[in-house]
């Protein structure tokens, strides 16, 4: 569950620093998903979820904040 928690991390970082686009960013979460289910213990599932919905607001924040700058006329 660390694993997956800091790579992820890392991979949300590298989108905030725009070195990875949110087209590739998705497929890569989900490969790090991919790679924890068969090591997951019953115990990891809230803190998964924690991780999940913490890294999906994160990207999504950063979405809205690049389409407000990309709209004319906005501040």
């Amino acid at each position: 569950m660390e694993q997956y928690r800091r790579e992820t991390e890392r991979l949300v970082k590298r989108f905030l620093q725009r070195r990875i686009s949110f087209i590739d960013l998705i497929p890569a979460l989900d490969s790090e998903l991919t790679q924890l289910i068969p090591r997951m213990r019953r115990q990891d599932f809230d803190e998964l979820r924690t991780v999940m919905i913490s890294n999906l607001e994160t990207v999504m924040k950063e979405m809205e904040r690049r389409s407000a700058i990309r709209r004319p006329g906005s501040n």
